[in-house]
């Protein structure tokens, strides 16, 4: 499988709520191109305002997953509309980002060090030292109530050719639980400075626009 996770902002001009609806349409043409049929999973979290955890960050819009198979860029057939679907989806991000999704997107490789559905109440965690998320991911472990808990760390394999996201961090770490209170206990028992540990820290509820991960 192969991974992207993205940290955007959204489009100026749009309120929160606005940019949402519009993140929504975009995930919904980008389902709609021949390059999905190689999907497996697609999140979009959105931050949760304001800031429910001391150390969340309120500066980004927008947290995406996109899980595809590992034969994505690589198998034929390059069906006749793939160019035509990049083109249309580039115009789109600039329609509802602040501008184009690869330069602050990343390609990772997944620890999964707990295994859980999709969906939630989510924190992502972004750090520029590998050592120091997976730090923060083993203090994590046999929280109550965890749902998901995974280490991301970036990938700079030659297989990806020119496909070499511009996000500048080592490594993500996602902690997933239920719900809010569920997910404060979580962080609570990682111990004190979880959140401020991280470059960037964004708790966001997840919306689960595609699951075939099972």
């Amino acid at each position: 499988m192969i991974k992207l996770i993205y940290l955007a902002k959204r489009k100026p001009g749009f309120t929160p709520d606005e940019f949402t609806r519009r993140w929504r349409m975009h995930g919904a043409k980008g389902m709609s191109v021949s390059m999905w049929r190689h999907a497996v999973g697609y999140v979009q979290a959105e931050p949760i305002r304001p800031a429910p955890l001391p150390g969340a960050c309120e500066d980004y819009d927008a947290v995406a997953c996109y899980m595809v198979r590992d034969d994505a860029f690589t198998s034929p057939p390059i069906l006749p509309d793939d160019a035509d679907a990049n083109e249309l989806m580039a115009r789109d991000e600039l329609e509802t980002f602040s501008g184009p999704i690869m330069p602050v997107a990343m390609f990772v490789n997944e620890d999964v060090m707990k295994a859980g559905v999709l969906g939630g109440t989510s924190a992502y965690l972004f750090f520029s030292d590998a050592g120091a998320a997976r730090e923060i991911a083993h203090r994590s472990e046999g929280a109550p109530g965890i749902n998901r808990l995974i280490l991301n760390v970036k990938r700079t394999d030659e297989a990806l050719g020119s496909l070499q996201g511009g996000l500048p961090y080592a490594a993500v770490v996602e902690v997933s639980a239920a719900d809010l209170p569920a997910l404060r206990e979580v962080i609570a028992h990682a111990g004190e400075g979880v959140l401020q540990a991280a470059d960037v820290a964004m708790v966001t509820r997840e919306a689960v626009l595609w699951d075939r991960m099972g």
